[in-house]
């Protein structure tokens, strides 16, 4: 049987400071350097349009190249995998929201 995603993940609490990504042309990253050194993952939610990503740290996104993440999607990642993430827009500006959680 298939687990859900972040099947294990359980009882996780925001720590730290919010971070806001405004995502067009340009790829960014998750910086995090305000997070407390207990978090453990993060939780993204992109916001009104569509944007491509990477998770490897070594990639870049194109707006035709990388995940494609849709408008309002959510997921709940380990630090080290969102402070490696890169977004960049597909057509129209979004922004993308990281908060660190730790259990």
């Amino acid at each position: 049987m298939n687990n859900p995603p972040n099947f294990t993940v359980a009882n996780l609490f925001p720590v730290g400071a919010d971070e806001a990504l405004a995502v067009s042309s340009t790829a960014v990253s998750v910086v995090g350097t305000a997070w407390a050194s207990t978090a453990t993952h993060a939780l993204l939610t992109n916001g009104a349009n569509p944007v491509r990503a990477t998770f490897d740290g070594s990639g870049t996104p194109t707006a035709s190249e990388g995940h494609y993440l849709a408008a309002g999607w959510s997921a709940v990642v380990p630090v080290a995998v969102a402070k490696q993430a890169k977004f960049i827009r597909v057509s129209g500006d979004s922004d993308l929201h990281a908060t660190p959680l730790r259990p």
